[in-house]
């Protein structure tokens, strides 16, 4: 029997480029079959990491994408 393929494309959202000061804010997968047909998806938003402050600059970028920020914080 041949071998099926699955692919999985994951994205992740961040505050900032450094884990430990910065942290993961969301992630999310799909995944493919070999035709390119959705098998499912997964999204999860996480909490920060304790004493994490984010990064200056990608707060900064966050303040222009009300919409994202917020989808990735509720």
């Amino acid at each position: 029997m041949a071998r099926k393929e699955t692919y999985v494309s994951v994205d992740v959202e961040t505050d900032g480029p450094i884990p430990g000061p910065c942290s993961m804010l969301s992630i999310g997968a799909a995944a493919y079959d070999e035709r390119g047909e959705l098998l499912g998806t997964f999204s999860a938003n996480l909490e920060t990491l304790e004493g994490a402050a984010g990064d200056e600059k990608t707060l900064a970028w966050w303040k222009t994408q009300p919409e994202a920020w917020a989808a990735c914080r509720t």
